[in-house]
This record gives structure tokens, C-alpha cells and sequence, in this order.
């Protein structure tokens, strides 16, 4: 999530009258980054499959637009992200696998270009560019002024998971949840809780 008009309220003391962006760049559109995990074009009932219900994605394909015959940069979720979020491929960015020790900063995420250009960005849920087993996920400089992290729904971190401290302070466990998927209320689902962390952000 980056917010162009709230960095710019933020930053205005800050920034020198000389540098100061126009009226006309201050208005640039937000931009809103909504990324599933691991889902192929055929999870999507709006584009083929008839046994599955995914209304709100659904709503963004007829609203918006489809790319029906496009290739996944990698089938491996951190080599994906390390590509789509550079505009490189993972290997020139050495990205290439799951659980690397760290993000090699090859090239700066677009989230950082955005940051430094003005922009506000935040982002709930996991970034997923090095590994986060047995550990938070260490962070380069990736742009993100707002960070509510949340790598897997599972109670796996004594601290720093941002989810699961969240049904904590509600009463709730998640390991109860884990243990019974179908008792999680739909509010404390971690997709909900990324859901509403972004809406905050954005208001």
C-alpha cells in the first residue's frame, strides 16, 4: 500500500521549498498491492473453475483486467516476489530460492523507488524475500515506513508476529484455531486481519 498525499503531509516540513513536488505530481494515484500466495490462474472460478467461490477476485477481473496468457517469472514464491517486486530476474537479483538468509538488495524493491519519490508505503502480511523459519524475517531497505508482519498463520514466534499477537489481545489462540480451522471466525482470519491493517493505513 502506498499512499502519494499522506507522505507528502508527513514530509512537507521536512522538504525544501526547491524540492517540493507541483500540485499536479502531488496528486499522483495511490496504488493498492494486493498479492495471493501461490495461486494459479485455475483457483479462480471468474477464470475457469466452476468449483470454487472467489467473489472478490472475481470482482476485480470483471472490473478490471485479466492476463490470461501470461507466465509466472518462477513457480517458487520468494523467487517470484524478488522478480516482480524488482522488475529483474530472480537470478539477477539472487533470489532465486525459498529460505534465504537474507535479501541480497541486488536491486532496490519498487517500494522503495516509491518511497523515495514520495510515496507512503506500508504493507501487511509477509514480504517473504529471505526466510522467516525460526526467525522474523530480517528487512533491507525495502521502502516500508508501516510493517505489520504476519509470514504464516500459525502461533510459530514468541514475538514479532504481528497476526498473532493481534488474536492474542482479542482472547483468542491461535493454536486453537490451527487446531480447528473451521472454528476461526471470519473477522480473525489472517486474511481479514490483512484486509483491515491495509484499510487503517490507507484512512
Amino acid at each position: 500500500m502506498c499512499s502519494s498525499d499522506l507522505s507528502y503531509k508527513m514530509r512537507e516540513k521536512a522538504i525544501p521549498d526547491d524540492v517540493l513536488r507541483s500540485d499536479t505530481q502531488m496528486k499522483r494515484p495511490n496504488v493498492l498491492w494486493i498479492c495471493t500466495d501461490e495461486q494459479r490462474w485455475d483457483t479462480i472460478h471468474a477464470l475457469g473453475n466452476a468449483h470454487i467461490q472467489t467473489p472478490h477476485i472475481d470482482r476485480l477481473v470483471s472490473e478490471g483486467v485479466a492476463f490470461t496468457h501470461a507466465f509466472c517469472q518462477s513457480p517458487i514464491c520468494t523467487a517470484s516476489r524478488s522478480s516482480f517486486l524488482t522488475g529483474m530476474y530472480p537470478s539477477s537479483v539472487h533470489g532465486c530460492t525459498n529460505g534465504n538468509d537474507r535479501w541480497a538488495d541486488s536491486a532496490p524493491l519498487v517500494t522503495k523507488l516509491l518511497a523515495d519519490a514520495g510515496y507512503d508505503c506500508g504493507l501487511a502480511g509477509k514480504l517473504h524475500l529471505a526466510g522467516a523459519h525460526g526467525r522474523i524475517e530480517p528487512r533491507g531497505d525495502d521502502g516500508f515506513r508501516e510493517f505489520h508482519w504476519s509470514h504464516d498463520p500459525r502461533d510459530l514466534w514468541p514475538e514479532g508476529h504481528a497476526y498473532a499477537d493481534w488474536v492474542h489481545a482479542q482472547g483468542q489462540s491461535l493454536s486453537a484455531f490451527n487446531d480447528d480451522p473451521a472454528s476461526v471466525p471470519p473477522a480473525m482470519h489472517q486474511t481479514a486481519w490483512c484486509a483491515d491493517r491495509a484499510i487503517e493505513f490507507m484512512e
